[in-house]
């Protein structure tokens, strides 16, 4: 593929679908004959994996300051960031990331409370603003996604939070669409998961026509 990389990053509530999607999505675009590196946030690095568990686990003592909390996420994207995806993107390739930044306005913005502008200014000094060029927010009620728990699974620390910390981050990732309209596109996510794939395709599929023919 010629010409620069394309960075496409998925988001949502837990319980959305937003993982499968990503597999999903990453996996079509390989049957089309590009490029892809399949990637997660926090985590694809040695560095990243660590902290993801640091995040996840239930550690005991009191929870993490919300300012800690972001700096571990920070401290995971920068590395994911300088280490796979703007390689893979200054090849050339596709990149389709499990979450992202706005996964960050979205649960220590709209969830904890942190100012989102605060918080893409710490990027911006971290050097990790690098934004997707287009982000599927799957947007799903907060008692249907819960409904999608896997039975007998032990949620992690986040997916543990009350219902009410969830109900903000689904409000918070509603309102990146009209904030970020040139990147971010909304889809329902109470489709079945064939359905939803083939939505996700053809938005993908329509931008990278429109940058590749601009």
């Amino acid at each position: 593929m010629l010409g620069p990389g394309f960075f496409i990053s998925v988001e949502g509530i837990d319980g959305s679908g937003k993982s499968t999607q990503a597999r999903l999505l990453a996996d079509r675009l390989r049957q089309e004959a590009e490029v892809v590196t399949a990637v997660r946030d926090p985590g694809s690095t040695a560095l990243g994996e660590r902290i993801r568990s640091l995040l996840l686990e239930h550690i005991g003592g009191l929870p993490p300051h919300p300012f800690a909390e972001v700096a571990l996420f920070v401290a995971a994207r920068v590395q994911l960031l300088h280490e796979v995806i703007e390689p893979a993107l200054a090849k050339g390739g596709l990149v389709v990331c499990d979450r992202y930044l706005d996964s960050t306005l979205a649960y220590q913005g709209a969830g904890r409370g942190l100012d989102q502008r605060t918080l893409l200014d710490l990027h911006r000094l971290a050097g990790a603003d690098r934004m997707p060029d287009l982000t599927l927010i799957l947007d799903l009620e907060v008692s249907s996604a819960r409904l999608r728990s896997e039975p007998g699974r032990t949620p992690d620390r986040m997916e543990s939070a009350p219902t009410a910390y969830h109900e903000r981050v689904r409000q918070g990732y509603l309102a990146l669409a009209p904030r970020f309209p040139e990147r971010v596109v909304l889809l329902p996510a109470d489709l079945p998961p064939e359905e939803l794939a083939e939505s996700c395709w053809k938005v993908t599929r329509a931008r990278l026509t429109a940058r590749r023919t601009t």
